[in-house]
């Protein structure tokens, strides 16, 4: 009688867990990370008589829409925004670029909607690329015009225009209303949700010096 009442108090227990954790994500409904206008400058890429050597620029400048909702007992307290997977508000990002809000950055707690237009000027080689990076873009694309009958060195003479994906990832926190305010909540009494999207780079392939 007594292991059955252990057995049916850990199995309770357990489910107690389940149930806490299913009604935790509910609290959030959508995430979302995207494009928001039009990019037109595009990332520079060096070339020498034989192949494309690196990236010339710098930095990007990215034009970031965040965007996230809580269910209506719930609001959202904040935010964290990160060029890599893996991106959690409430944990260090190592050598990863990474930008979060919270408080009055986003409606100190008040919110159940949140989005914002977000303009980050990120160095070039704290992005994550999905697929490749827009120095293997450019010499995907002279591999291309090689195998179409384009000598190198021809290849290699003009200006090309190519595209490679940025990846970003978006993950949002929500607390209850009424302990959504600034200072009221942490850790222990938010849950979290993440999302991840693309965002197509110009990638300008420059000629190589003659």
């Amino acid at each position: 009688m007594r292991h059955t009442l252990a057995k049916t108090a850990i199995l309770t227990a357990v489910l107690g867990c389940v149930t806490t954790s299913v009604m935790a994500k509910d609290w959030i409904e959508t995430v979302e990370v995207k494009r928001d206008g039009i990019d037109t400058i595009p990332i520079e890429v060096s070339a020498n008589a034989t192949k494309y050597t690196g990236i010339k620029s710098g930095s990007h400048k990215f034009l970031l829409r965040l965007h996230a909702r809580a269910t209506s007992g719930e609001r959202i307290v904040a935010m964290k925004v990160g060029s890599f997977k893996g991106v959690r508000y409430f944990e260090a990002d190592g050598n990863h670029w990474s930008k979060s809000f919270a408080n009055r950055e986003i409606g100190g707690g008040s919110k159940r909607t949140v989005s914002v237009s977000f303009a980050p000027t990120i160095p070039v080689n704290k992005i994550r690329w999905q697929g490749w990076d827009p120095r293997e873009a450019c010499a995907l694309n002279l591999d291309k015009k090689i195998k179409s009958g384009m000598s190198r060195s021809e290849a290699l003479s003009k200006t090309w225009t190519v595209s490679a994906k940025a990846y970003f990832e978006l993950d949002a926190v929500a607390a209850r209303k009424n302990k959504a305010a600034p200072g009221q909540w942490n850790m222990k009494s938010t849950t979290t949700q993440r999302a991840g999207n693309t965002y197509d780079v110009a990638v300008k392939c420059l000629p190589a010096p003659r």
